[in-house]
């Protein structure tokens, strides 16, 4: 009877090298499993070299325990292992490996040479060349392991034609060393790149290894970052992270490792966002490097090829307590005035992390542009719209023309300024309004004030004395952070005599039919005329200037609809609030410390902290003084 039968058994290194192609993707990925089997073995140094980016070759050699040279010809033989013996052992794993396949599959794809010593004994090595295992030899290292991997995908054009360049091949290899060695500070870790030394982290702690491999990203200054420690049951959270004046613009730097394996879980990311809340501006993440140990019967590993996600049984307790770690203990890192702080938080407050009071990097170009001629100031005095108004001639003066507090009009004085300033050169305004035109607020104890005002320096920062100790508060970001109060406080809603027409593209039309209604809570409705085309039919009373970054707003919005007060209304305060480099007077700049003093905590509508408290201790030990 003729043969009609198609399906055929692959010959063996086919399979192999289909199988290998499942875990090994590219250099980087040799490195991986290579580090953790090093891990493993209990080395206390570990050594990776690479050169062509990886292609040509990897060496690993670390100090760890060895492999006995019964056990050398068995390294890299499908689900081969020393790790696991039993079904019940992969709900125990204590192990970065554990599947037995990581050697077969290298072998597989490349020339591999195994030398190690067991403990110390004589060492042998063994060959495997594209899945070909050669006879073992005597020779080799005198303590732990070394692995050469030559010509990986050499004689699989297809996978190999899909590489990229040297240097790109050799970041991503440096990238998994430095993920790797940031759960392992206790080991020594070296990545040499064509024989030069490119990465060299000693021992040491694990927020100095953090600390560390930001360095080779960014530096951040030891004031910057904080540990956050937590303890909950079955698992147990520690965390390095950044305070809230530090940020980025993506996740990127939001790591999250699970009994010390490097994962992917957005859950899990996403309630370090959570954490920080409103402490960040909108659409800014912080820098996050947060490990959870975990009971392994919770924890299940055998899902993804790189093992890069997790089954957690307990995945909704821990991602609670990450949240409340975060939101709890960040808090406290923020500056607070002396008799304001919460009793339960007081002996927290890290006393050594000093906020940075410059523009963060989102609003540094914002702050350029707005900086002013040094040869021209902007003065403002006491009682005009927003709370200021051109400095009067005397106290008196302000005071007579104080009367009742009117409503707040904030915008009139940003309609003003920001037509005739510009964006580079300063103005005077003129003391050229009505007192109906003007907001003024007299505090009742205005003479019973519990600070003393010291003075203006560099037109930037507002000095006072109070309890004993001195405040330096950023005047732009106090003041801005008053006009979002007040302007967030008003509900009044204005209905316009001519609606706001704004034409959106796609993807922004599409999300306003479906949240426009969520709009309307913020006082804003939205009608769709024609496709593409909508309308504001109210808006908050805010005044005629906002109404253009209200549409810019909307027309490009396109995220969480909690941002809308957080993007829209601290835009509209930024600008509306006094610049860098515009002088107050005694009485105006009086007023701002009197609210910021009357803040539970001082930070901008952005999220930055505006305020340095320092203690007559501190300002005699930077003096030398006992």
């Amino acid at each position: 009877m003729e043969k009609t039968g198609r399906i055929k058994r692959l010959d063996p290194i086919v399979a192999q090298r289909i199988a290998a192609g499942e875990v090994i993707e590219r250099p980087s990925s040799v490195v991986r499993e290579l580090i953790d089997n090093a891990v493993d073995a209990g080395a206390t140094t570990i050594t990776v070299a690479i050169e062509n980016g990886g292609l040509d070759l990897i060496s690993i050699m670390d100090n760890g325990s060895g492999i006995a040279p019964d056990d050398l010809p068995l390294c890299c033989e499908s689900h081969a292992t020393s790790k696991v013996a039993s079904v019940d052992d992969l709900y125990h794993l204590s192990t970065m490996g554990f599947r037995g396949e990581a050697l077969y599959s290298i072998a597989a794809c490349s020339r591999v040479t195994i030398a190690s010593s067991w403990h110390g004994q004589s060492p042998w090595s063994m060959t495997v060349d594209n899945g070909r295992k050669e006879e073992p030899v005597p020779g080799g290292p005198s303590t732990g392991t070394k692995v050469d991997v030559e010509g990986l995908f050499k004689f699989i054009p297809a996978r190999r034609n899909f590489m990229k360049r040297a240097s790109a091949e050799a970041a991503s290899c440096r990238a998994v060393m430095v993920e790797k060695s940031l759960a392992f500070p206790s080991i020594e870790f070296r990545l040499l790149v064509d024989d030069s030394l490119r990465v060299h982290f000693p021992v040491t702690n694990r927020k100095e290894r953090v600390l560390d491999a930001l360095a080779t990203d960014k530096n951040l200054v030891r004031s910057e970052t904080m540990e956050l420690t937590d303890h909950a049951g079955r698992f147990d959270l520690y965390a390095v992270c950044s305070t809230p004046s530090t940020f980025r613009s993506d996740r990127s730097h939001i790591k999250v490792y699970v009994n010390n394996r490097p994962i992917e879980d957005y859950a899990l990311v996403q309630a370090v966002t959570y954490g920080y809340g409103e402490m960040l501006p909108g659409g800014s993440f912080p820098y996050c490097y947060l490990f959870i140990s975990v009971d392994p019967e919770l924890a299940d590993f055998n899902i993804h090829p790189a093992k890069r996600e997790v089954k957690l049984r307990n995945k909704a307790e821990i991602h609670h307590q990450i949240v409340e770690m975060v939101r709890t203990q960040v808090r406290r890192t923020i500056p607070r005035l002396r008799g304001m702080m919460q009793e339960d938080h007081a002996a927290d407050v890290q006393s050594d992390v000093q906020p940075e009071l410059g523009a963060s990097p989102r609003h540094q170009g914002e702050r350029t542009a707005d900086t002013h001629v040094a040869s021209k100031h902007v003065t403002y005095g006491y009682g005009s719209a927003s709370g200021y108004s051109p400095a009067p001639s005397s106290v008196a003066e302000a005071l007579k023309n104080s009367g009742k507090p009117a409503d707040f009009c904030w915008f009139e004085k940003a309609r003003d300024f920001l037509q005739k300033s510009g964006t580079s050169s300063a103005v005077t305004i003129k003391a050229d309004r009505t007192a109906a035109d003007a907001t003024t607020w007299i505090p009742e104890n205005a003479s019973e004030q519990d600070f003393t005002y010291i003075g203006q320096a560099f037109s930037l920062f507002l000095i006072a004395e109070k309890d004993g100790d001195l405040y330096i508060v950023d005047q732009h970001a106090a003041h801005e952070r008053i006009l979002y109060d007040e302007i967030v406080s008003r509900k009044d809603i204005q209905k316009l005599m001519v609606p706001l027409s704004f034409d959106v593209d796609g993807d922004v039309d599409e999300y306003l039919q479906q949240n426009s209604h969520l709009y309307a809570e913020y006082g804003i409705e939205l009608t769709r005329p024609d496709e593409r085309q909508w309308e504001i039919m109210t808006m908050p009373a805010l005044g005629k200037p906002v109404e253009k970054q209200v549409v810019d707003f909307i027309s490009h919005h396109c995220g969480d609809m909690t941002e809308l007060d957080k993007g829209l209304y601290a835009i509209i305060a930024c600008h509306s609030a006094i610049r860098d480099g515009d002088t107050l007077d005694k009485m105006a700049a009086e007023e701002i410390l009197r609210k910021v003093f009357a803040m539970a905590e001082p930070r901008c509508p952005h999220g930055r902290t505006f305020l340095v408290r320092l203690s007559q201790d501190e300002l005699r030990k930077s003096v030398g003084r006992t």
